[in-house]
């Protein structure tokens, strides 16, 4: 690509950039840009307080052993539900009695915190004990199996092609297969009930033995129902029943007196990185300075795009991340300095130190890749901020304190000629 072509996409990619970080800012009055472009930065619980909700497991059917197992679920479950991306800080933690917590930071709104989680179906499948006679007629009386949501490995919603009503077609791993087959063996030419949340949906009669490991649940749905209960189970069902406790809301741990003083720090810090980088490698270090703007800018904006929660964890990943940015300019203009002082000029001397430079700077921000993908994954999610700001970090750098320096410094020289 033409280096000033090269140039110019960055230079739309800056202004987008701060477009999107001061979007609220600069649309206060002619309230021209879409809604996604004003949308405020996700805060941290420690910078903007938030919600905590507390649940109950109902453990009436669950043996002691099993508790730890499915508590477990019901955490990856709401987990995976509120932080699909896996870039907000939200906290979900269990006790030993089935009791699970779950903090939502920057929502003091219990109904939006509540909307967040949203529905979690509990489903699962009864097979008939007996029959009771009730003053409406004869009742088929239902036991739980052990067949749950928990097996579910797909849900679709469909149209039935005989009735046109809508449908949702289950499919269940190879446990929940197995388990279905069985059910449908014993209980053949017998109703088999899906219950969703405690409540009746179906009883279809089995027919004949179900070895695919699919089911179909219908009932009088609407299209949306149908469409929002297969969404629901895709995402995860309950593998039991979960109560809502208690809703709290959480006052900032940090206040906004320190936060100021955070962010005067800041800038200070970076101002005082600049002058450090002008006075040593002086227009060298100016050059540096502009791609260590760009750096930034590109940074904030991608933390508003992606929803990334902004906590003291997740600056201090980007803390780091600017400094190694600034480390891997300082290694390439090293490497300059020694070639000039070998007789390197011009197109020669900047090949030469970008070249000698780059596997440095490659092999330390791999190792740091690596380790911020080990922080994310195995760490909680207080850490996992930290991780992924500098993950992001990093990747950003290559761009703007390798590519973008190298083709300025490229541009400069090309003109002075």
């Amino acid at each position: 690509m033409n280096k000033n072509y090269f140039l110019l996409v960055f230079t739309i990619l800056f202004i987008i950039s701060l477009v999107f970080i001061f979007g609220k800012q600069i649309d206060q009055n002619l309230n021209i840009l879409p809604a996604f472009m004003k949308k405020p930065f996700s805060l941290g619980m420690d910078i903007a307080g938030g919600t905590i909700l507390t649940y109950q497991i109902d453990t009436t059917k669950i043996k002691d052993q099993d508790l730890r197992n499915v508590s477990e679920q019901v955490k990856d479950l709401i987990e995976r539900r509120i932080n699909f991306l896996g870039v907000g800080e939200f906290f979900t933690s269990f006790s030993a009695s089935g009791r699970v917590l779950v903090e939502i930071p920057n929502i003091k709104d219990p109904d939006a915190a509540r909307k967040i989680i949203g529905e979690t179906p509990f489903l699962d499948f009864r097979v008939p004990l007996a029959v009771g006679t009730t003053t409406t007629g004869t009742e088929i009386i239902f036991i739980p199996t052990q067949l749950t949501g928990q097996y579910i490995k797909t849900a679709d919603f469909q149209l039935d092609p005989y009735t046109s009503q809508p449908i949702v077609v289950l499919s269940f791993n190879e446990e929940g297969a197995k388990i279905f087959k069985q059910l449908t063996e014993k209980y053949l030419g017998q109703p088999i009930a899906i219950f969703l949340d405690n409540m009746m949906i179906s009883a279809p009669r089995v027919e004949e033995v179900i070895s695919e490991g699919q089911a179909r649940i219908t009932g009088n749905f609407t299209i949306d129902e149908a469409r929002t209960l297969a969404s629901r189970l895709k995402q995860g069902a309950l593998p039991a029943p979960l109560e809502l406790l208690s809703v709290s809301i959480v006052n900032p741990l940090i206040s906004k007196s320190f936060i100021d003083v955070v962010i005067r720090a800041s800038i200070i810090g970076v101002v005082l990185v600049i002058l450090f980088m002008i006075i040593f490698y002086r227009f060298y270090g100016l050059l540096a300075s502009i791609a260590l703007i760009f750096f930034i800018v590109f940074n904030l904006a991608l933390y508003k795009i992606l929803g990334v929660t902004i906590s003291l964890a997740s600056l201090s990943g980007l803390i780091l991340a600017i400094g190694m940015a600034v480390d891997a300019n300082i290694l390439i203009f090293e490497r300059m300095r020694e070639e000039r002082q070998r007789g390197a000029k011009g197109k020669d001397l900047i090949e030469t130190g970008f070249s000698r430079a780059f596997p440095s700077i490659r092999d330390s921000n791999m190792t740091t890749i690596i380790s911020s993908l080990l922080i994310y994954f195995l760490a909680t999610s207080f850490v996992k901020g930290f991780a992924l700001t500098l993950f992001f970090g990093v990747l950003i750098s290559f761009l703007t304190a390798v590519f973008f320096s190298r083709n300025l410094i490229e541009i400069f020289h090309k003109n002075s000629d």
